[in-house]
Parts: C-alpha cells; sequence; structure tokens
C-alpha cells in the first residue's frame, strides 16, 4: 500500500507542477514608465498617443511559485543507480501545516492603448492556463510514512485541493486622473472558460485502530471537471475508469463561448508629495460559470476496514488489494452532470516610490494572493528608473516563499517605433532553475510613434511614476488663484 501511496503523492506533485507558469509582476508594477505595467494596475496610463502590441507578440507571461520545496529539495542522485531519486523524506520533514504549489501562463496576442480626450483606453486578448494546489503536510506524511505513524489518531486530509483553469480574457480599461494627487484605473473584463479541474473542498481524515489496526476513513469531497473526458462507470455506477475522448475537436474546443464568467480589476495611483508615490491594486475579482462538458464526482461517507493483526499496514500486498478491492466498491466517486461555479484568485499590490534624482527612485512593493483562506505574501525593494525617453530599468530585490536572495530586473527600450519590455523577478534564477521555488518571465513588444517629435509636449515630473515626456501627463496642473 505504500508503494502505492507514493505513486499517489508523486502523481500529485506532478500535477501541481505540470503547467508552467499565480501572476507575480511585482519588478514591473512600479515601472509606470512601461505601459505594460497597466495589467498589474489598471492606474497606468502611457505619454504617448497611442500603443498597439505587436501581433501574436504583445505579452507573454509564465510564472512557477512553490511554497514547499525547491527541486533540488525534492531530488537526490543516486550514485549506485546512477539515477535521481525523489527524497520525500526531505520534502515532508520541512513542510509545514499546508502547502501552495501554483502556475500560471498568459499570452496576450492583442492589445491596444490610446487617449480619448482625458481618459487613457485599453484593450487586450489574453488566453490564460492557471493552476493553484494545496496540500496538507498530514496527507504527505500519510502517502509517504504510510498509517504506521498514525496508529491511534487520525491522519486529517482536510484542505487537499487540485484546481486547473484554462479560460480566454477581453479586458476593457480605464484609467483618469481625477484630481491632482489622484489617478484611478479599472478593467472590465469578459471570461470564456474553456476547460477546469476544480476541487472546492476536502474534509475527513484516515484512522488507525490501535487494537486491531483496522481503518476507518471518512471522507468528504468533490471534484468538479469540465473537459472533454469519458467516464466509464461500473455495474454498481461507480467509476471505472475515466480518460479523454477520442479525436477531440480541439477548435471546438478553443472557440466555445458557453462557460460565461465576469471580473473586474481596480487601480489607484496617489501623488502624496513632489517626491513620494503610493499606488496599488486589487486584480481578479470575479468568476466562471461552467456549463459544457462537466462532471461531478462526489465521495462523502465513512468506510471502515478491520483488520486482524499488525500485519494490516499499507505495506503488507495482501493487505493492499483487499483494501484496494474494498476501497473500489465502497469509495469510488459517482458522476453527475450538474453545472458549477468558480471563483478566480484575488492578488493584492500596495507600493510606494520615493525620488532620490530627477530619474531614479527606490521603491518598495507589498503583495498577496489570497488562495484558499490563505495569504502568500512578497515584499521586493527596488531601484527604479523615470522619465527617460527611450529607456527605462529597474533593479529589484524580493522575499518570498522563504526565499531571501531573489534579485530581478526589468527594462523598458524604445527602438524607433518599437517598444520592447522584458520583466523577472529571479533573474539569476534562471541560471540554478533546480533551486528556485519562484521564477516568473513577462516580455513582449509594441509600436509605438515618435514620442520625441518636435510637436510633443514635454512634461516633466517628480513624483517618479511619469512616462514618456511627450504627449498627455494624466497630472493636471495646478491652477493659480
Amino acid at each position: 500500500m505504500r508503494s502505492l501511496y507514493i505513486y499517489l503523492l508523486s502523481a500529485v506533485m506532478l500535477l501541481c507542477t505540470a503547467t508552467l507558469s499565480g501572476q507575480q509582476n511585482l519588478t514591473l508594477f512600479l515601472m509606470h514608465d512601461v505601459p505594460q505595467a497597466n495589467f498589474v494596475n489598471p492606474a497606468v496610463s502611457y505619454q504617448c498617443k497611442w500603443i498597439v502590441g505587436v501581433p501574436a507578440l504583445a505579452s507573454i507571461h509564465s510564472n512557477y511559485n512553490n511554497s514547499a520545496f525547491s527541486m533540488d529539495e525534492a531530488l537526490k542522485y543516486n550514485a549506485s543507480t546512477d539515477q535521481w531519486d525523489i527524497d520525500f523524506d526531505n520534502v515532508v520533514n520541512n513542510l509545514d501545516a499546508t502547502e501552495i504549489i501554483s502556475s500560471t501562463a498568459h499570452y496576450t496576442p492583442v492589445f491596444a492603448g490610446f487617449w480619448l480626450k482625458d481618459n487613457w483606453l485599453t484593450f487586450s486578448i489574453t488566453e490564460k492556463v492557471t493552476s493553484y494546489n494545496t496540500i496538507p503536510k498530514s496527507a504527505a506524511e500519510l502517502a509517504w510514512y504510510g498509517n504506521t505513524p498514525f496508529v491511534g489518531r487520525e491522519a486529517s486530509l482536510n484542505g487537499i485541493r487540485l484546481n486547473g483553469f484554462h479560460y480566454r480574457e477581453y479586458s476593457l480599461g480605464l484609467s483618469r486622473s481625477v484630481s491632482d494627487k489622484w489617478t484611478l484605473g479599472a478593467h472590465m473584463k469578459l471570461l470564456f472558460g474553456k476547460g477546469t479541474v476544480y476541487t472546492p473542498k476536502t474534509k475527513g481524515g484516515l484512522s488507525t485502530n490501535a487494537t486491531n489496526f483496522g481503518l476507518e476513513l471518512d471522507l468528504d469531497t468533490k471534484i468538479h471537471s469540465s473537459f472533454p473526458i469519458v467516464v466509464e462507470l461500473n455495474d454498481e455506477g461507480y467509476v471505472e475508469n475515466v480518460e479523454l475522448q477520442d479525436d477531440i475537436d480541439w477548435m471546438s474546443y478553443m472557440m466555445n463561448r458557453k462557460n460565461l464568467g465576469m471580473a473586474f480589476d481596480f487601480g489607484f495611483i496617489y501623488k502624496f508629495n513632489e517626491k513620494t508615490t503610493f499606488s496599488g491594486s486589487l486584480l481578479n475579482i470575479g468568476l466562471i460559470g461552467w456549463k459544457t462538458e462537466v462532471n461531478t464526482f462526489n465521495s462523502n461517507g465513512t468506510f471502515v476496514f478491520t483488520g486482524t493483526d499488525s500485519s494490516t499496514d499499507f505495506n503488507n500486498g495482501n493487505y493492499l488489494e483487499e483494501l484496494g478491492d474494498s476501497l473500489r466498491h465502497q469509495f469510488l466517486p459517482t458522476p453527475n452532470i450538474n453545472s458549477f461555479t468558480t471563483r478566480l484568485t484575488p492578488e493584492l499590490y500596495l507600493g510606494a516610490t520615493h525620488s532620490l534624482t530627477n530619474n531614479i527612485n527606490a521603491g518598495a512593493v507589498f503583495y498577496s494572493r489570497l488562495q484558499r483562506n490563505k495569504i502568500m505574501p512578497a515584499l521586493t525593494l527596488s531601484a527604479n528608473t523615470y522619465n527617460y525617453k527611450k529607456f527605462n530599468a529597474s533593479l529589484s530585490y524580493t522575499a518570498i516563499n522563504g526565499d531571501y536572495f531573489s534579485i530581478g530586473a526589468g527594462f523598458g527600450l524604445k527602438m524607433g517605433n518599437v517598444h520592447l519590455h522584458v520583466a523577472a523577478d529571479n533573474v539569476f534564477g534562471f541560471l540554478n532553475i533546480d533551486k528556485q521555488r519562484n521564477l516568473n518571465l513577462r516580455f513582449g513588444l509594441s509600436f509605438v510613434p515618435r514620442c520625441d517629435e518636435p510637436k510633443a509636449k514635454k512634461n516633466k515630473s517628480k513624483n517618479g511614476i511619469q512616462a514618456l515626456p511627450c504627449y498627455h501627463s494624466p497630472y493636471k496642473k495646478s491652477v493659480k488663484k
């Protein structure tokens, strides 16, 4: 039985990390001279009259976040077999009560922004694939050590959740200066769900009787899915097998418009004085309703399997077979075809900058993703350039997931009518990927007009966040009385 549970935990870990991609853009957040900072703060505008993303290359973003372990902590080289083995002892012993493993990939083929009077309007289309998963330490201990450490007590399974989403986002944004000090912005987003596997909750535990080593499993869980799969049932109505449909029409999958959703982003920029500026945003307030290719698998009840002696533990092959047969006929979940709703994961950014010179400021950003009532915080300190016509840069330091050595960098480079942006929160992490718990990268290309034309107005700012000084200033000039 132990080998089975090791396999199951390995599968969970693989599922959690398979979609290499949370969304953090901590370095980018204070780079207000880069127009793509509008993705993480809707209040950010641009100083040129318009900007259009290069088709198919407007913006690409990926992030991997693991609060539990890095790959070098999970893998151990075995010289005798000349292969890498999973070091579960090291992984399990260093887990906190609940760990989160997440990944996100965002592909934005379409992005545009332009000024309409005093309003900066943006439009984008983004394909998003996201995975957020929570694993309690007790479940990992049960999977690796078996039931022996839990004799006479319960191994809690509360909080196991595996979630993956694929949806398309159509976003319309507005940024406007409402006073000399305040600039507000928002995105309204229409969502079309494509596929998901979603676990709303898991409650229960596995108890081992100290006298006869009998097992009692109390479990209440659901797994929702919206994906082209085939579910095979046995004669008693329990799930026999689940597999992908043959000859899936991927074009129909990608163009599916029946799983509708809505979301909002909100942001602000507050000019405290000539040198200090505060900014913040709250992203992904929304949900998606799933109606196509829907299955919900339920498991709810108590199962008792009474052993006869100490041989009834997870390491006994006969016991494994008997227990497996009993679980198969009594506890496999049953499917239904009811629709369901999933919520997006809100993200909070709070930042501040203070000008050190006319072209350099110091900044700080607090970030948190509110995942399943668990706050995942991060703190970034940075130095940023501003008010340069063709080049803007940032150098950052980030503390996240127990990693206190993440050095990030970002830049926006204007080459004629082409603008390139690149940002990462852990640049050196790409040189040692196996040691990292957090990796992210965003880059893209855009077309912009020549902001250095003689007719363009040059509006210099001292607040540390204004972008290219050429077309439009979001800060209204004070009226002399």
